[in-house]
């Protein structure tokens, strides 16, 4: 464990278990954005690298954590954008039907809402504090569903689904799956080409420990071409690296989700604290995260049980993720033992009527006993 939290910050004398909420900078990505600052402040010290060669690296590093190809991967500054990529360049229209949850994050609910206003038909299921099943989704969907946009890890109660069975569903419909995949990815193992994803968006600043204010977008080859670009980002220009040949008149953009990257792709200042951020995923691994993130819910679990607390439904077998959520008998008495939690150091967050805990490879079984024995008997 030492070796583990050597590679961040000291939290001492707080008991930092809210990796969900933001994922603390390593050390090292602190050191590498410092480094970056300082080629800022000396601009004669950079180099092409810093606007293109960096993108690309950061590109390929997300690529081999999701099991998807670097042409398949946008660098974005949020979950949102990635989104929008999808829910603008389909030019959806009236007669056109998006399928949604309420549970889902406001990133991948409030985007598609807006479509209304383009008279698309937005339909929003309510499985409450209930998994979001494939039984609840099919009636949704009929002939004319263009998306499917689900979470894959819930926000709120931690709770993952099988996103096979959804894929499947809307894929027969002949529409395409969306997913935020923000809290889920890079502390739970995923493989994209093996899974029916079409897009998948996700913030960097949680479990890939990235600044705030990065992210990706996966965009599976068979829909690269069916998305209408708006904006045109010079750096996606084909020949862009050599900037005095670039055509004044007609250009041809590269082939490749680098075409949705955010504007100036090349943001050095985040994409190399990023990067590190990135090797130090690399270097634990995302089993090894997500074997020591479940070892030490279960054991959280374990204690809450005991004590009487009500779980989430990411205690289901089959639904476990990096995160747990639990509550006491009623939301008034969620939020005291809530506030005792902080106001005894404790760093956890309040969601949806429920302390949701996320520990990381900084913690282990005395931060869960801690909280524990602060939260007492429910």
């Amino acid at each position: 464990m030492d070796d583990y939290r050597s590679k961040f910050a000291g939290f001492s004398p707080l008991t930092y278990l809210d990796c969900a909420c933001q994922g603390p900078l390593p050390l090292a990505s602190v050191e590498r954005i410092h480094r970056a600052a300082d080629l800022k402040a000396r601009p004669d010290r950079l180099t092409s690298s810093d606007y293109f060669r960096l993108p690309e690296r950061v590109r390929a590093r997300i690529a081999g954590l999701t099991g998807a190809a670097p042409e398949e991967i946008a660098l974005t500054t949020s979950a949102t954008q990635g989104i929008g990529i999808v829910a603008a360049g389909l030019t959806l229209g009236p007669g056109d039907e998006v399928v949604v949850a309420s549970s889902n994050f406001p990133s991948n609910l409030f985007t598609w809402l807006q479509l209304r206003r383009k008279g698309v038909n937005v339909k929003v299921i309510h499985p409450g504090r209930e998994d979001v099943t494939p039984d609840l989704v099919l009636p949704a969907l009929s002939a004319r569903t263009r998306v499917l946009a689900l979470d894959w890890v819930s926000y709120s109660t931690g709770l993952a689904i099988d996103l096979v069975p959804f894929g499947s569903l809307v894929h027969d419909c002949g529409g395409i799956f969306v997913v935020d995949g923000t809290q889920g990815v890079g502390a739970n193992h995923l493989d994209l080409h093996s899974l029916p994803v079409d897009v998948m968006a996700c913030a960097a600043y949680k479990w890939l420990l990235g600044p705030y204010g990065t992210g990706f977008a996966y965009v599976a080859r068979s829909l690269l071409d069916k998305l209408d670009l708006s904006v045109v980002n010079w750096y996606s220009v084909e020949g862009a690296e050599d900037f005095d040949a670039l055509p004044d008149v007609e250009f041809k953009l590269v082939h490749g989700a680098r075409v949705f990257d955010a504007g100036e792709t090349g943001n050095f200042i985040n994409l190399h604290g990023l990067e590190a951020s990135l090797e130090l995923v690399e270097e634990f691994t995302v089993p090894k995260v997500h074997s020591h993130c479940r070892r030490l819910l279960k054991h959280l679990a374990e204690g809450l049980r005991e004590r009487n607390y009500g779980l989430s439904a990411a205690a289901l077998p089959g639904h476990e993720s990096t995160i747990l959520s639990f509550s006491a008998a009623d939301a008034a008495a969620t939020a005291v033992v809530h506030q005792k939690l902080l106001q005894n150091q404790v760093v956890v967050s309040l969601r949806g009527g429920m302390i949701r805990v996320s520990p990381y490879m900084f913690n282990d079984v005395s931060d869960i006993d801690r909280l524990l024995e602060i939260a007492g008997r429910a």
